[in-house]
């Protein structure tokens, strides 16, 4: 006990040698400033006013008298520059003014030439009060306890230099919901040096998905001490039911003391952050900070009432439809798109659209998301689904349905949307076949037979003579005998031929075809065009049957090749399908299966021409 006595004493010393060095250093005249920060704070916090004084001498500064604020010094710092070989000395004294109650407060200048300054505290009580960065924290929480728990989720360092605080707006909630959660980190000023990383979670039962990079900023002072406030955004989602424990936790650097707390009684009289380490000496140290556990219960989604087209959506949605163009020609492609928006997990949100419809031909949809917050809980997904119409006429595509799970209701919840109506004309392909036509709007079945039966008689118009000299002594009818002579000859040419240079002829021309359509292929290969490729693909089968069966190469239909083909059809009929698919939903093969179809369509072509 004595030598702690005696260490305490020497401390009180020096403090008073270091004071009464300092006192005595200020010359007559200086030159005092006041200033507070922050202007405006709330009841239960702690502002900071610094008086300064320039020159070289500083006399006694009485601390101002104001009815509801304490005013209390808690450091002093000086500080000496050297400019030009001229002294520049600069003394400070820290003051720090907690208020007793809410209002608008003057305090008076420290010297007679001074103006006044003015300090709002507002009436919101406790550390819970939402912060100006948009924290959702309960009002009236307790005050933070250093190394201890506090009711609203909060939990000091031992050396009461950072904490951790995990906001859950529930507590009970289903496997596979999404939760929006804030995570907040408190550091100390001056002794917390850096922050190591993200917070993580400490369990393997939940997931954090979307955390915001950029956390919110804001500075708060906690007992008259200054915190640095992070704010993270995220989503929280349960992987499996039961009953588990929650919490968060963040790395830090924090300066340790090299010796006991007890001994430094200059903490309380040397609030400076700076003048704590010089009298204080510390080590930096990495630790972990965590927040409070907290219970949470996870619930399993019911079987009972679940929809076939369930795909795991868990939260609030709604749906609507539209379609590219309510009128269109037999064969063209169509877009239909479904918009599913509100808020929930929109990672589950999934949907087939339509599948097998009459007259129509369908394809497999695709997605695409736009949030609306930083961390994706609310936004709209969008999914596109392409359309071909088979016939003309008027159509109606049945509405869109979407199945989720609503945790406010606790039960299956599915949307619909409208039927939609569409005008499909007759392609120009199709032209030449007999589709019965919709008579117009306002047209009657009598007006329409009103064009049927005979044309009308036209009067013939009569023929005129130019000349009266006959037509075989004409000089346009004298060409035509050599006209004759000359096909007389080729015709007898020809005959004269060797047939077999006809076959070789055609057999040079469908191997150069050949060549030629391999050559664009591996050339689409290359670009990742599936379009052109699948397509170059069936124009060269289909000319090479053409040419070996001498016809024409749009009579090669996918039937004529399989009776052609026989039982080496099925990969020809699978290319068809897949040259439809490239060209209106995009199919996207890869590597290997282009170097597959590629050795395919080699072998058909080279061995047409060997046979």
């Amino acid at each position: 006990m004595g030598t702690i006595h005696i260490r305490r004493g020497w401390q009180i010393a020096v403090v008073t040698a270091y004071l009464a060095v300092t006192a005595g250093a200020f010359a007559a005249a200086p030159l005092v400033s006041a200033t507070i920060e922050p202007a405006q704070i709330t009841v239960g916090e702690s502002a900071q006013l610094t008086i300064t004084n320039l020159g070289t001498g500083m006399e006694p500064v009485a601390l101002p008298v104001v009815s509801g604020l304490e005013f209390r010094v808690v450091g002093q710092s000086r500080r000496i520059e050297i400019v030009n070989g001229a002294t520049l000395a600069t003394t400070s004294i820290v003051v720090r003014i907690t208020p007793q109650v809410a209002g608008i407060f003057t305090i008076p200048g420290i010297t007679p030439k001074s103006q006044p300054l003015v300090l709002r505290v507002d009436p919101d009580n406790a550390i819970g009060t939402p912060s100006r960065s948009g924290s959702f924290s309960s009002a009236g929480s307790p005050p933070i306890i250093a190394g201890g728990a506090t009711a609203n989720g909060i939990r000091m360092t031992a050396d009461g230099s950072a904490f951790v605080r995990l906001t859950v707006p529930k507590r009970e909630v289903y496997v596979g919901e999404s939760v929006p959660i804030e995570i907040e980190v408190g550091m100390r000023a001056g002794f917390v040096s850096s922050l190591n990383g993200l917070p993580t979670l400490t369990g393997n039962d939940f997931t954090l998905d979307n955390l915001s990079h950029k956390p919110e900023r804001n500075e708060r002072s906690i007992d008259g001490k200054l915190f640095s406030l992070l704010t993270w955004h995220s989503a929280l989602a349960a992987i499996k039911p039961g009953i588990f424990s929650l919490s968060v936790e963040t790395p830090l650097t924090v300066r340790i003391r090299t010796r006991p707390q007890r001994e430094s009684m200059l903490d309380d009289l040397l609030g400076d952050p700076f003048l704590q380490n010089i009298f204080g000496a510390t080590v930096s140290k990495d630790i972990s900070v965590a927040s409070p556990p907290s219970e949470l219960t996870v619930l399993a989604l019911p079987t009972q009432g679940r929809p076939a087209d369930f795909s795991g959506a868990v939260g609030t949605f709604k749906i609507a439809s539209d379609i590219s163009s309510t009128t269109a020609a037999a064969g063209d492609p169509l877009t239909l798109r479904m918009h599913v928006t509100g808020s929930g997990n929109f990672d589950r949100v999934d949907t087939t659209m339509l599948e097998h419809v009459d007259q129509w031909k369908t394809y497999p949809p695709k997605s695409s998301f736009i949030p609306s917050d930083a961390i994706g809980y609310q936004g709209e997904k969008t999914f596109e689904q392409p359309l071909i119409a088979s016939r003309p006429g008027a159509q109606i595509l049945p509405g869109l349905a979407f199945s989720y799970f609503d945790p406010a209701s606790r039960r299956y919840e599915t949307a619909r949307s409208a039927p939609l109506r569409l005008t499909i004309s007759p392609s120009l392909a199709d032209s030449t076949l007999n589709y019965p036509q919709v008579p117009a709007s306002g047209a009657t079945p009598a007006a329409n037979q009103g064009h049927a039966g005979l044309r009308p008689d036209h009067v013939a118009a009569e023929i005129f003579a130019n000349s009266l000299v006959p037509l075989y002594l004409q000089p346009r009818f004298l060409a035509i005998p050599s006209i004759l002579a000359l096909l007389f000859a080729g015709g007898w040419l020809g005959a004269r031929r060797d047939p077999n240079d006809n076959a070789s002829v055609r057999h040079r021309a469908t191997a150069k075809a050949a060549h030629r359509a391999l050559a664009q292929m591996d050339a689409a290969a290359r670009c990742g065009d599936s379009t052109l490729f699948f397509n170059s693909a069936r124009s060269a089968l289909q000319q090479a049957q053409a040419a070996r069966r001498q016809a024409a190469t749009e009579q090669m239909t996918t039937a004529d090749i399989d009776a052609r083909l026989g039982g080496d059809s099925d990969d020809i009929h699978r290319l068809f399908a897949l040259a439809d698919e490239a060209q209106y939903s995009g199919h996207e093969p890869t590597a290997a299966d282009f170097a597959r179809w590629m050795q395919i369509v080699r072998y058909q072509l080279m061995g047409e021409q060997a046979s």
